[in-house]
C-alpha cells in the first residue's frame, strides 16, 4: 500500500469515526432530553394533582361559608367578613 493510498484511507476512516461520533453525541443528547421530558411530565402531573386538589378545597369552602352566613342569619349572630 502507498503513503497516497494510506493517507486516503486514513482520512476516509477518520471521517467515519467523526460520523459515528457525532451520532453517540446525539444519542446521548436525545437520553438527557428524554429524561428531561420525563421530569417535566412528572412535575406537570404534580401541579395537575394539586390545582385539582385546591379546586376541591375551593368548593368545600365556598359551601361551608353559606352554610355560615344562613346560620349567622339564622340565630342573628352576626359574622363578620363573611
Amino acid at each position: 500500500m502507498s503513503e497516497d493510498q494510506f493517507t486516503k484511507l486514513f482520512k476516509h476512516m477518520n471521517q467515519r469515526f467523526d460520523a459515528v461520533e457525532s451520532r453517540l453525541e446525539k444519542t446521548a443528547s436525545q437520553d438527557s432530553l428524554d429524561r428531561l421530558t420525563s421530569t417535566i411530565d412528572a412535575f406537570m402531573k404534580r401541579l395537575d394533582a394539586q390545582e385539582t386538589e385546591l379546586a376541591a378545597h375551593k368548593s368545600q369552602m365556598d359551601k361551608l361559608l353559606v352554610w355560615a352566613r344562613k346560620v349567622s342569619e339564622k340565630t342573628g349572630i352576626p359574622l363578620e367578613n363573611l
